[in-house]
């Protein structure tokens, strides 16, 4: 779905969760943002300690936009085939089912096309996720337990997709983010995903606890280049195997855990292309006091983002 065709709300309140390593992450907002969130500790049952947040703060009976932990699905990037959009999650399944190791019968696939400029338009690709059922109806049925109304279960990807085309940047945006052990660089233009690339270089390996702004050791410079040369890789397949041209920015988001300021004069130089991070504050954060929205409560949010709600 683009982000422009939204779904409307009669409520003027809407809940976002993004599921991420296990944990849950949860905002609530208004049509001026953010009013609350919730953040669940690593090892808990995240559920569980979301349902005692929402029971507590009586928010059954809000509509609901949940966001897949990437452990949960897989994305395939396919030959699109040559059907109507309303037929191609179908035929997607059809394709797919050889490239999965569990019956086809046990996982959910939703289809969505790579925009039609890509690839100079030599060729029409789409991205296939491959979610399990069980997975899916786990959800369903905790969202109506707590008398949510789930209106749609989505993908980071799109997720933060629904973020970028919010802040209407003029030109394309790769966005970064990082999580302890690993990471993932999207790519996007004009609302729309041309490509995701993991990245095998999380904070933990930059030691962003210790570093202090110019004074990176040379283990840490090292993990440094190794991660300015995957979004490198990335901006250059964009330019040149998708022909987008020259990536115009790139947005840092925050991660969970710690700062990443300190890198960034450094992973700027290294890349060549601005960066900046991704501060919302301004813009969505209407918290009293304000808790900062990492990289998982931005991503919450940018699901939410998909339903314009009642003023």
């Amino acid at each position: 779905m683009l982000p422009w065709f939204k779904h409307k709300s009669d409520n003027s309140r809407c809940l976002g969760i993004e599921l991420h390593n296990g944990q849950a992450f949860a905002i609530l907002r208004d049509p001026t943002g953010v009013i609350e969130c919730c953040s669940t500790q690593a090892g808990s049952d995240a559920l569980a300690e979301i349902s005692q947040w929402i029971e507590q703060h009586q928010l059954q009976h809000l509509p609901l936009v949940v966001s897949l932990d990437h452990q949960d699905y897989e994305l395939h990037l396919l030959d699109a085939p040559n059907v109507p959009d309303h037929e191609l999650s179908d035929a997607l399944r059809f394709r797919v089912k050889d490239m999965i190791t569990q019956p086809i019968e046990q996982k959910v696939v939703q289809g969505f096309r790579l925009p039609a400029d890509a690839y100079r338009g030599r060729m029409d690709m789409a991205f296939a996720a491959v979610i399990d059922r069980q997975r899916i109806q786990q959800l369903v049925d905790w969202a109506q337990e707590l008398h949510l109304e789930l209106q749609e279960i989505t993908i980071p990807e799109l997720s933060i997709l629904q973020l970028v085309a919010a802040l209407e940047p003029e030109a394309s945006v790769g966005v970064l983010r990082l999580d302890n052990k690993e990471g993932v660089f999207y790519l996007y233009q004009d609302g729309g995903l041309y490509m995701t690339r993991h990245i095998d270089v999380g904070v933990d390996d930059l030691g962003l606890d210790d570093v202090s702004e110019g004074e990176l050791a040379l283990e840490t410079d090292s993990r440094l280049e190794n991660l300015a040369l995957e979004i490198q890789r990335s901006m250059d397949y964009f330019e040149s195997q998708l022909g987008m041209g020259s990536v115009g920015q790139i947005w840092a988001m925050v991660p969970d855990a710690v700062e990443i300021d300190a890198i960034i004069p450094e992973l700027e130089a290294a890349v060549n292309t601005s960066i900046r991070t991704l501060s919302l504050d301004s813009t969505f954060n209407r918290m009293s006091p304000p808790d900062s929205l990492t990289a998982s409560l931005a991503t919450a949010l940018g699901g939410s983002l998909s339903y314009e709600l009642a003023g």
